[in-house]
C-alpha cells in the first residue's frame, strides 16, 4: 500500500512538472521533399528528423513507443532551449534535457557528459555523432543484436537526411545559425524484450565564426567549444502514460518539427 501511494505521488509530480514546463517558440519551416515512411518497410526501417537530432527505430517497435520517443525527444529539446538558450550552457542543456525525458516517461540508466577533444583539426560532425552514440551503447549490457540494431537504424537515419531535401537540415542546425550555440543529437529506440530502450548521443557546440553548415561537411575544431553527452533511457510506461497527452498539447505548435524520413 505504501509503494502504491509513493508510485502515485510521484507519477502525479510528473504530470504537474510537465504541464508547469516551458518550451521555446516553434520555428516556421515547412518541409518540402520528405515523405512518410510506409508501414510495409521491415526492419532497420523508419527514422524521424526530430527537431535539432535524428531518431532510428527498429520495424517492430510499436507505433506508440514510436510516438512516445519522437514526442518525449522534442518536448525535452524545446524545454532545454527554452531555459538554457545561452552559448556557454551546453552543460547545463544537457542535464535539462536529461531532466525532462525524465519527467516525460524516460529513465536514464546510464547517463555522462563532459567537454570533448577532437583529434586533428576538422571533425564531420555526423560522424562525431554516431562515434559517441556508439560509446553509449558499447558501455550498456544489452543483448549481443541489440547493439549493432541500435547503431545501424542511428546511421541510416543520418544517412537518409543527408540525401534529402536541405529544408531539413536548416531544421536541424537552427540553434547554430540563429544563436551561436548548437546541437546535433542521433537516438536509435529498440524494443528488449518488451521494454523500449532509447540510446542518445548529443554534441554541444559553442561556434567562434559564421560558419553556417555543421553536418556533412568538416568542420574546423578551432572554430567551435565541443561538449558529449550520452545517455541510455527506458521506458517508464506508467509515466509515460500519465504525461501523454499533456506533452501532445504542448506540442501542436511545433508538429512540423517531427518528419518521417525513408530509409
Amino acid at each position: 500500500m505504501h509503494n502504491q501511494v509513493v508510485l502515485d505521488g510521484y507519477i502525479s509530480a510528473c504530470v504537474k512538472a510537465i504541464e508547469a514546463c516551458e518550451i521555446d517558440d516553434p520555428i516556421v519551416i515547412r518541409p518540402r521533399g520528405l515523405m512518410a515512411v510506409g508501414d510495409t518497410i521491415e526492419a532497420p526501417s523508419k527514422g524521424s528528423v526530430v527537431g535539432e537530432g535524428t531518431l532510428g527505430f527498429a520495424g517492430k517497435l510499436t507505433p506508440e513507443n514510436r510516438s512516445d520517443a519522437e514526442n518525449a525527444f522534442l518536448f525535452a529539446t524545446r524545454a532545454a532551449n527554452k531555459l538554457y538558450p545561452a552559448e556557454h550552457q551546453g552543460k547545463e542543456w544537457y542535464l535539462r534535457f536529461r531532466e525532462v525525458m525524465t519527467l516525460a516517461g524516460w529513465t536514464p540508466i546510464s547517463k555522462y557528459y563532459s567537454d570533448l577533444g577532437v583529434a586533428g583539426t576538422s571533425v564531420r560532425m555526423d560522424k562525431l555523432v554516431l562515434e559517441i552514440l556508439g560509446s553509449v551503447v558499447a558501455g550498456v549490457a544489452l543483448p549481443g543484436p541489440t547493439t549493432a540494431l541500435m547503431l545501424k537504424v542511428a546511421g541510416d537515419a543520418i544517412a537518409a537526411l543527408q540525401k534529402r531535401d536541405t529544408t531539413a537540415l536548416t531544421v536541424y542546425e537552427r540553434n547554430l545559425l540563429e544563436h551561436g550555440v548548437g546541437g546535433i543529437s542521433a537516438g536509435a529506440c529498440v524494443e528488449v524484450e518488451g521494454e523500449a530502450i532509447m540510446a542518445v548521443g548529443a554534441v554541444r557546440f559553442q561556434r567562434k565564426n559564421s560558419s553556417t553548415q555543421v553536418m556533412f561537411v568538416d568542420v574546423d575544431v578551432r572554430n567551435v567549444n565541443l561538449y558529449r553527452g550520452e545517455t541510455v533511457f527506458a521506458k517508464n510506461t506508467l509515466v509515460a502514460d500519465a504525461v501523454r497527452e499533456s506533452i501532445k498539447s504542448k506540442l501542436i505548435p511545433h508538429k512540423d518539427l517531427i518528419i518521417d524520413i525513408e530509409i
